[in-house]
């Protein structure tokens, strides 16, 4: 008897793991949310979520809510919407087997459909962590090859992602989920040429609003090919243009650990390209103690896909900014913190760090085609001719070299405060806090709505 294919089996783990397993990884799901919660927030008023939220709003409104703001719009545009706002400070969390930005993905798309749907807060979590699942299943198939290439895997893996994410919320069976994810692999586009550039920002919300696409359809019966994920013209070899190494697709058995509990989420502790942060990690360790006036020059080494990213040594933008190793590092270099006032207005045009940033060298080392990338290397040189170096190999933020949950705490207030006083960031965080047990879409987003 022959072998179910991979997308029917990510399709049957979609539509039967047993919700308790998956309630397990509640605390985990909710420390996500808040997160992307956050930066949503934070992210609300920028002008890239305004220009989506005035293009899409012309057909019509809907009964899914934008946060931060005054309006609702069917779901898949509030998804858009609010996953433009998520991705657009470059301040959400990344998943190492995605390559990309899962929060910013899934949340904005069980949000929106969830408040359509009248989903439960167990349900949202529920969700979050199936979605995550099935991108770390798709990204351990085509990446590190897929990302190399120059696919943005936020908008790629994103959208097929969603579509799981979304197919569970909705609890469609097996056969629904599979088209719900061969219709997401039609959909997946997007590439890194757009880093530092609006549409960058736009394609978290792209993927959130297909993943509520492809589960829709597939819902009223529309199909895909059975078979998606791998074989000829499907998503790995077109994708990746090598096979998937053997058995990395598949989901975890009964007995195994969720990819949010074995890999986890890793987070920003500072609102830039993740591409900057070991350097920015390493400098700020190496500037302890010392005058910032007597830094004469400074030198990075990182990952030559990593240093790819960031193509903007001289931004005019803070969006480009985000992309740029000589902006972020000058300022860390100058004041000792990186923060979101960094990247508004004129601040990425004062005279200090501006001075400094053509004494800043990036270099990539390439990395080996097999095995972990080569650490990152930050080398201050100071006035009176000495040096000092430091090494990084794990972000502050991830899994093995976690931020405390004061600096979470910290994170979200200062997020929220864009939009919210100090009772509403208090009610929204209450109420991301008791989704495991109760609650629902709609009046999470009640909190969020100022």
């Amino acid at each position: 008897m022959e072998q179910p294919g991979t997308t029917q089996r990510i399709a049957a783990w979609i539509a039967t793991v047993p919700r308790d397993r998956i309630a397990r990884a509640a605390p985990l799901a909710i420390e996500g949310m808040r997160d992307a919660i956050g930066v949503i927030l934070a992210g609300a008023a920028e002008p890239v979520p305004r220009k989506a939220f005035a293009a899409v709003s012309r057909w019509g409104a809907g009964p899914s809510r934008i946060i931060g703001r005054d309006g609702a719009l069917a779901a898949p545009w509030a998804a858009l919407v609010n996953g433009a706002a998520a991705h657009v400070l470059d301040y959400d969390d990344t998943f190492a087997p995605l390559s990309g930005h899962a929060t910013a993905v899934l949340v904005p798309a069980i949000l929106a459909l969830g408040e359509e749907r009248g989903a439960s807060g167990p349900d949202l979590l529920d969700a979050l962590v199936v979605g995550l699942e099935v991108m770390a299943c798709v990204g351990r198939g085509v990446n590190p090859k897929h990302y190399a290439l120059g696919w943005h895997a936020t908008s790629t893996i994103g959208a097929i992602g969603a579509a799981a994410a979304c197919a569970r919320l909705m609890r469609l069976d097996t056969t629904q989920a599979r088209d719900a994810l061969s219709l997401g692999v039609s959909m997946a586009a997007g590439t890194r040429m757009q880093l530092g550039a609006e549409a960058k920002s736009m394609h978290a919300g792209f993927a959130a609003k297909d993943g509520i696409l492809a589960a829709t359809l597939a819902e009223a019966g529309a199909g895909g090919a059975a078979e998606a994920l791998e074989g000829r013209w499907r998503f790995v070899d077109l994708y990746a243009g090598r096979p998937a190494p053997e058995g990395s697709m598949l989901p975890p058995g009964e007995n195994e650990a969720l990819a949010i509990e074995s890999i986890g989420i890793s987070y920003k502790a500072y609102p830039t390209c993740a591409a900057t942060h070991l350097s920015l990690d390493a400098l700020l360790a190496l500037r302890a103690g010392i005058d910032p006036g007597g830094i004469t020059a400074i030198e990075t080494d990182l990952p030559l896909v990593l240093s790819r990213n960031l193509m903007h040594p001289r931004p005019t933008t803070g969006m480009e900014a985000r992309f740029s190793m000589e902006y972020c590092l000058a300022a860390a270099a100058t004041q000792g913190t990186l923060t979101l006032a960094d990247f508004e207005g004129d601040a990425i045009h004062r005279g200090p760090i501006r001075a400094l940033m053509p004494r800043i060298t990036m270099r990539g080392v390439p990395e080996p085609e097999d095995g972990p990338p080569p650490p990152t290397r930050v080398t201050l040189h100071l006035a009176d001719g000495t040096t000092r170096t430091e090494t990084r190999i794990e972000r502050r933020g991830s899994r093995g070299n976690p931020m405390s949950e004061a600096e979470h705490d910290a994170k979200f207030r200062d997020c929220a405060s864009h939009v919210l006083d100090a009772a509403g960031t208090a009610r929204a965080l209450a109420a991301i806090s008791g989704l495991a047990t109760g609650g629902d879409a709609a009046s999470l987003v009640d909190t969020l709505v100022p």
